[in-house]
């Protein structure tokens, strides 16, 4: 009669939960996505039919959207999440490819110009990769309400935002102070429901601290928020000077912005103008 060896029994037990582990622990790894900004480069349209010519990515979270202004993005496996402002964007990257496949870029597809030299922005990873973690939490927490962001009403939310902020992400402080401009304004139902808005002629300093700390944050459309925000409190000659100062650090959109405020302030003298001609046609005609 053969012995019994409690030992090989325990061995088996012990080799037996290191398997599962070590199984375990691949199909965790295996499962989880990465996140991060590092891609880098100039992709152009395959098609003339798409809204955007060229994607430019920095390699630091940065994306230059068709030479019309920057936006911000990250990848987490293989799908690249893009903000251009409030709206969103989300690609598949398919080796050297980006196939849209949301609104705005569905059924498009960029393709890597490899002959085209970019300027990488990546001199920290581990800082660059911890905005793009940031950013994956601002994808969750917005994706629950798309709405939101044009006027919180839910503490919860705007909280959200706000510890984003704090903790360091350049377009939640703009987000926020977005909330925080709508809020003095006298909320979203005052601005679509052609109510009387209550504007206050100062800026307010919450909202300025805001936009400074996205500013601190290296984040140039902080300008183009900044000079939105005093055109709004009918502070025409502070927001061009604001909008020309962010136009010669390179944000994009304070060109647009810049431009647009030079036509409005045209048509403004144009139909003073008007008025101060019709009285004394008016009188003309009389005699």
């Amino acid at each position: 009669m053969m012995k019994k060896h409690p030992g090989k029994k325990l061995r088996y037990f012990q080799y037996s939960i290191v398997a599962v582990v070590l199984w375990f622990g691949g199909v965790v790894r295996s499962n989880a996505q990465e996140i991060t900004n590092r891609l880098q480069g100039y992709f152009k349209a395959t098609s003339d039919t798409t809204l955007y010519s060229h994607f430019t990515f920095d390699g630091n979270g940065k994306v230059d959207i068709g030479g019309l202004g920057d936006g911000y993005y990250f990848q987490k496996g293989d799908s690249l999440i893009l903000y251009p402002d409030k709206s969103m964007f989300k690609f598949l990257l398919n080796g050297d490819q980006l196939q849209g496949v949301s609104e705005w870029v569905d059924g498009g597809v960029w393709t890597l110009a490899k002959d085209t030299v970019i300027e990488n922005k990546r001199t920290d990873p581990e800082a660059a990769d911890r905005v793009a973690g940031l950013m994956n939490r601002y994808y969750e927490v917005t994706s629950k309400n798309k709405m939101a962001l044009l006027g919180a009403t839910d503490d919860g939310f705007a909280g959200e935002i706000k510890n984003l902020c704090d903790s360091g992400l350049s377009k939640a402080c703009l987000d926020y102070a977005g909330l925080k401009i709508i809020e003095n304004m006298g909320g979203l139902g005052a601005l679509l429901g052609g109510k009387e808005l209550l504007l206050n002629k100062d800026a307010d300093p919450e909202v300025l601290a805001l936009i400074e700390k996205a500013l601190q944050l290296g984040d140039m459309e902080g300008y183009a928020v900044l000079g939105g925000y005093y055109s709004a409190l009918q502070n025409q000659g502070k927001a061009k000077d604001v909008l020309e100062k962010g136009s010669e650090l390179g944000c994009r959109r304070c060109v647009w912005a810049a431009f647009s405020l030079a036509l409005e302030e045209e048509a403004q003298k144009a139909a003073s103008n008007e008025k101060k001609a019709a009285p004394q046609k008016a009188v003309k005609g009389k005699r």
